[in-house]
């Protein structure tokens, strides 16, 4: 309070201060004004005293002496990582149960094969591995990771699963959440990390994109069943100086009129209690659940293509670029035609286009870091080369970033 009332001062009464001189000055997290010529950076102390660990077994973040955070930095891609489940599912495989045919599938998505959790696998468990690659990629340990933000619209648990990634990463000095934006989940989520470290200060953001879509498939509608699979991915989001900042520009948008296009919505299971004697509501209320994703494919379709190229255009002309310029165009592999529809309207040739979905399918919040993780690893995107991402789907939710890699 005491930094946001300095900037009303009438300059009628402090008349050492002049309006001109206002974008010179800076101010500090103690409520103090320094003059900006003098110093490039913001520097916001958080500390504390130590208190009491409210759980047995956990750390307190208050407890722990911070570094100064500076505010005001750029962000770039440090390291990535990606997991997968074991069993794979061909598109002959499919066939076994609901009518259709790989070349049925393949001509109308190019997805010939799926991954599927089975067994003893969890969202959790590839979302941990994941990370554990980006970090080891960046070269950072767990216990300077300050932040973990998990995009996903299929946790393990109802209550979302960043806290227990954070847990079993050993990140002790972060603290996570998650974003719930479906197959548009993993921009949100990054975009959201600059912000953290552009307004906050944070130094290391893990950024995962997990889901396991194949929970909520009705695998005897064969308009669903073949678009998706699981799969998880992470980048290691990192301070740098303003100089090296590789987002180079964003876009991000919502339209819940088109949300009847695309949803698994909650329903209701009939209650025990069947009638009341004294007209008050039935009780105990009903048990929810999800519905099997229900998809109106055309739909869908003419959204992305329509509104996929008009959001990396937004973002192009925040970075001053043209797409000319664009080594690589990464979007969420959701149906190859989309793919090939949005990168035909941006002039961008197929040798730039990034695409894994025929191994993986509809991965949604996980199907951007996943291909980006194969490209780096695969020696294709090189440090320094600029890519468009975007991502589109359920809410309806789309959103587009410009990034240089690295």
């Amino acid at each position: 309070m005491a930094a946001a009332s300095i900037g009303f001062v009438p300059p009628s009464t402090r008349p050492e201060i002049r309006v001109r001189n206002l974008a010179s000055l800076r101010v500090f997290g103690s409520g103090f004004l320094s003059n900006a010529r003098n110093s490039k950076r913001v520097w916001t102390r958080c500390c504390s005293a130590a208190v009491e660990d409210p759980v047995e077994g956990t750390s307190s973040s208050s407890s722990r002496n911070r570094l100064p955070r500076v505010v005001g930095m750029g962000s770039k891609l440090a390291g990535c990582g990606s997991s997968v489940p074991k069993l794979q599912i061909s598109n002959d495989d499919l066939a076994q149960f609901v009518e259709t045919s790989d070349e049925w599938i393949s001509v109308r998505t190019g997805i010939r094969n799926r991954r599927v959790l089975t067994g003893t696998e969890n969202l959790n468990g590839l979302a941990v591995q994941a990370a554990k690659g980006a970090l080891e990629m960046a070269e950072v340990e767990a216990e300077n990771v300050d932040l973990v933000i998990l995009c996903s619209s299929t946790p393990d648990d109802l209550f979302g699963g960043a806290a227990m990634i954070q847990k079993d990463l050993g990140c002790k000095s972060a603290w996570a959440f998650d974003i719930t934006a479906a197959c548009s989940g993993f921009i949100v989520g990054l975009i959201t990390a600059t912000r953290f470290i552009k307004g906050g200060g944070y130094q290391n953001i893990l950024v995962i994109g997990a889901d396991a879509l194949s929970r909520y498939v009705d695998w005897t509608d064969r308009g669903t069943c073949i678009l998706f699979g699981d799969a998880a991915g992470a980048v290691l989001v990192q301070a740098c100086g303003g100089d090296e900042d590789g987002l180079l520009g964003f876009d991000l948008n919502s339209d819940g009129t088109g949300q009847r296009h695309l949803n698994a919505l909650a329903k209701d299971a009939e209650p025990e209690v069947i009638s009341s004697t004294n007209g008050a509501p039935l009780f105990p209320p009903r048990k929810s659940s999800y519905s099997c994703i229900e998809m109106n494919g055309k739909e869908v379709f003419r959204f992305a293509v329509r509104s996929v190229p008009l959001t990396i255009q937004a973002s192009l002309d925040e970075a001053g670029l043209a797409s000319s310029s664009v080594d690589w165009l990464l979007l969420h592999q959701a149906n190859q035609r989309i793919i090939d529809a949005v990168a035909t309207r941006l002039e961008i040739p197929q040798e730039k286009v990034l695409s894994n979905l025929a191994n993986y399918g509809n991965t949604s919040a996980a199907s951007i870091p996943l291909a980006l993780d194969e490209a780096v690893r695969g020696g294709r995107v090189k440090k320094g080369d600029t890519i468009a991402t975007a991502g589109f789907g359920a809410g309806l939710t789309w959103g587009s970033a410009i990034m240089r890699w690295g």
